[in-house]
């Protein structure tokens, strides 16, 4: 659902426009449309449309369906692979993808370790599809390592090349395995060797990549995210939406908030609001923004990122009266965060949240689901009448084990 809203961003539209014009082999299909491409271009497209909004899911920071389910479909229908092999290959790269996130350690350099690992996930899902053989594997992923890659600076600058870092990784990882297939060898250290991943990229706990394998699935602690930006805005948003309800604090009552947030969430969401770069991307990526659109606004969806909404000269009144302010001791990427709000009447209140909304620790609850899938529904809404969507998806999911054969198997 989230992918299909994806579609509907003029930049995914671009580059769909781009690759379908490329033509090439029809053997994927794009999830917006009957067209049918090369299956690294396939699956390129389909993580690209669910990461372009960043309404994705998560796992502590990486977001590995975006890219599994890209990379499975894409496959899954080049090989004609059974509905059950392909979720078989989805749960595999995304555990895959999920422990190599918790095995990380230290602080960061920078990379975007979502779509660092994404690419192994990515090969995983491929290679399973494939029926790689244990040593073709090992050289998927190991080509892998000539590819991974992903940098946090597209956040700093707030650009479109961070929504398409997924959709590299997608696509280079489901390259590899092809590679590899064809007699294509790569290093066999990948995580632990003298130039590995761990050595070169970030201190990697290699233990923890495969101890529970089979018995744990990291994957289960995935969670869906609320609001459809940068997720290390979210606990901030939450502390500040959970103050002025309780306290019914209006936006022409605020004379200032303030945010203390983590020098890791300064870092990604921190930088001045600049909607004339690029609006979308810029909402994204903006903490500011997006507490003044819930002051005014009390809620934030899809369409408080297209430009109007973001230019609103109502919005730049209010974060005029906003500041940040970075607390060294707070270790977080994704909470905790704190806000206070000052009233015109001078009166001072204050709240945190310790955990990210839509975690483990803090899950949707079965309305805020809704909520999400009905803003992304609406977004597709003139492709799908209200409720149509809903019912063919759950339709899908439900039959998904049974499919023979997924290729052509679409909305």
């Amino acid at each position: 659902m989230v992918a299909a809203a994806g579609f509907m961003q003029s930049d995914v539209q671009a580059a769909a426009e781009l690759l379908i014009g490329q033509g090439g082999r029809a053997e994927s299909g794009v999830w917006s449309g009957a067209a049918r491409i090369p299956a690294p271009q396939a699956a390129f497209l389909n993580a690209l449309a669910a990461s372009a909004l960043d309404y994705d899911s998560l796992h502590l920071n990486v977001h590995p369906d975006a890219i599994t389910l890209a990379a499975a479909w894409a496959v899954g229908e080049q090989v004609h692979a059974s509905g059950a092999d392909t979720l078989r290959a989805f749960i595999l790269g995304s555990e895959l993808i999920c422990r190599l996130s918790a095995a990380v350690s230290g602080s960061q350099k920078g990379w975007t370790i979502g779509a660092v690992l994404g690419t192994f996930g990515a090969a995983a899902v491929a290679s399973v599809l494939m029926k790689l053989s244990v040593d073709e594997t090992v050289a998927a992923l190991g080509l892998c390592l000539s590819v991974a890659a992903g940098s946090q600076q597209s956040n700093v600058e707030q650009v479109l090349a961070k929504r398409m870092q997924p959709a590299f990784a997608t696509r280079n990882g489901v390259q590899c395995a092809a590679l590899a297939r064809i007699g294509v060898t790569g290093p066999t250290a990948v995580f632990e060797g003298r130039f590995g991943l761990s050595a070169l990229y970030f201190p990697l706990d290699v233990e923890k990549i495969v101890d529970g394998w089979g018995d744990r699935y990291a994957m289960l602690e995935t969670g869906l995210k609320k609001y459809p930006v940068c997720a290390c805005s979210h606990a901030a948003m939450d502390a500040l939406v959970s103050l002025l309800d309780e306290e019914n604090i209006a936006a022409v009552d605020i004379q200032h908030i303030e945010s203390v947030i983590s020098p890791f969430m300064d870092r990604l969401v921190g930088a001045p609001f600049d909607p004339d770069k690029n609006p979308q991307v810029t909402a994204q990526f903006s903490l500011r923004y997006a507490l003044a659109v819930l002051a005014l606004r009390r809620k934030l969806g899809i369409a408080d990122l297209q430009a109007t909404a973001v230019r609103d000269p109502a919005i730049a009144s209010i974060v005029d009266r906003i500041t940040l302010r970075t607390d060294s001791s707070n270790m977080g990427e994704l909470a905790p965060a704190r806000v206070i709000v000052t009233t015109t009447s001078g009166l001072r209140y204050e709240r945190e949240v310790r955990d990210m909304p839509g975690s483990k620790a803090s899950p949707l609850s079965g309305a805020e689901r809704a909520c999400k899938f009905l803003d992304c529904e609406a977004a597709v809404y003139t492709e799908y009448a209200g409720g149509q969507l809903h019912e063919r998806l759950d339709a899908m999911a439900a039959s998904l084990q049974t499919i023979s054969d997924i290729s052509g198997w679409s909305l």
